[in-house]
């Protein structure tokens, strides 16, 4: 069996990419359980970060502190602290973080063209939460966004054009997000308040909050994939007269069948 992870609260935050604030904060408010004490030293372990990581997800999702941990008290009545971690495992698995990257900022920097990151967008960064600093090394939340955005910018893309589109990204993600998160508060939330909060019905109503996350992701990749076909067809469409003067035309057309673009069809009017 794997070994039970011992923590301090540095080591906690850093695993969850938050601040040490952020740990106290959610332990203030009684939704995080206290560490065991070995002298004074407090020492958290896997199921500390399980919690950490449930909570932070709620909370990104749009649930209120108070409204989280109505819902925790609401798992946690007449049941173990095995069932209750086990809650918590169901959803995280569904909302899994990445494990955050620590980082020299020379390192980081190094994964764009030139080994460049000026400071003026590394505090961009830090505003839109992409990066945390933890004293004289950077914690990136998301390594695979880090990849992404590292492969965009070696396009030749610049980096704050990146920083732009993705700070436009987060604002529409967040309004689609909260469109979801209303759905669930007004049809399951509600009925679930109403009948009294009932211990017996956490799992299907949690069940109920992953299945409905995993639909709107399905949702939204759809609605982005059919997006970029109409759009890249019509962008083929108005180069399709400079297309067909250099003599690539023909040659493109396979592959945009390939990619289901109907290239013959936007090109007609060219």
């Amino acid at each position: 069996m794997p070994e039970t992870l011992k923590l301090t609260i540095d080591d906690l935050a850093q695993r969850a990419g938050t601040a040490t604030s952020t740990v106290r904060l959610y332990q203030s408010k009684g939704l995080l359980p206290p560490p065991a004490k070995e002298g004074r030293v407090g020492y958290y372990d896997d199921g500390h970060l399980a919690r950490l990581r449930l909570v932070a997800r709620l909370q990104e999702a749009g649930f209120s502190l108070a409204g989280i941990g109505q819902l925790l008290d609401a798992s946690e009545q007449g049941r173990s602290l095995g069932e209750v971690l086990g809650l918590e495992d169901q959803v995280a698995s569904t909302w899994a973080s990445e494990e955050p990257l620590l980082l020299a900022p020379e390192e980081l920097a190094g994964h764009f063209p030139g080994g460049q990151l000026p400071a003026e967008l590394a505090q961009r960064a830090l505003a839109l939460g992409l990066i945390a600093l933890d004293g004289a090394k950077v914690v990136v939340r998301s390594p695979r966004s880090l990849g992404i955005g590292s492969e965009l910018s070696a396009m030749g893309i610049p980096l704050g054009e990146l920083i732009d589109e993705l700070e436009l990204l987060q604002a529409e993600t967040a309004v689609i997000a909260q469109r979801f998160t209303s759905l669930f508060e007004r049809y399951m939330w509600a009925e679930f308040v109403a009948r009294g909060l009932p211990t017996g019905e956490v799992r299907s109503l949690v069940g109920t909050l992953q299945r409905l996350s995993g639909l709107a992701e399905g949702v939204v990749q759809i609605s982005l994939r059919d997006a970029l076909k109409t759009a890249a067809a019509k962008f083929l469409a108005g180069q399709a007269s400079e297309l067909r003067t250099a003599g690539v035309l023909e040659m493109l057309q396979p592959l945009a069948a390939a990619a289901g673009l109907e290239l013959d069809h936007t090109t007609e009017e060219g």
